[in-house]
């Protein structure tokens, strides 16, 4: 991972593990008496309950991240607006 200093816009890479089901980025380890002391890792995807020694990674820059967190954000102000409308 590409460390940089805070509050600067540098580039920096984010992991993020996926689903390749349902790719939801809402996944987490989970602790059973099976995979307590660390045998077996195992996570498990929030959203459609996929379970799997592990997930993809997705390795994604910084800006590119932002860029399209903007535009989604976006595109939810027009459909609430539309919406509105409609009322």
């Amino acid at each position: 991972m590409t460390r940089s200093c805070s509050g600067c816009n540098c580039n920096k890479e984010i992991k993020v593990s996926f689903c390749p089901k349902c790719k939801s980025h809402n996944v987490k380890y989970v602790f059973e008496l099976g995979n307590l002391f660390g045998v077996m890792p195992k996570m498990r995807c929030e959203k459609c309950r996929l379970e799997m020694p592990s997930f993809p990674v997705l390795i994604v820059d910084k800006n590119k991240l932002n860029a399209a967190v903007k535009k989604m954000k976006k595109r939810v102000v027009k459909k609430t607006k539309k919406i509105l409308r409609k009322k």
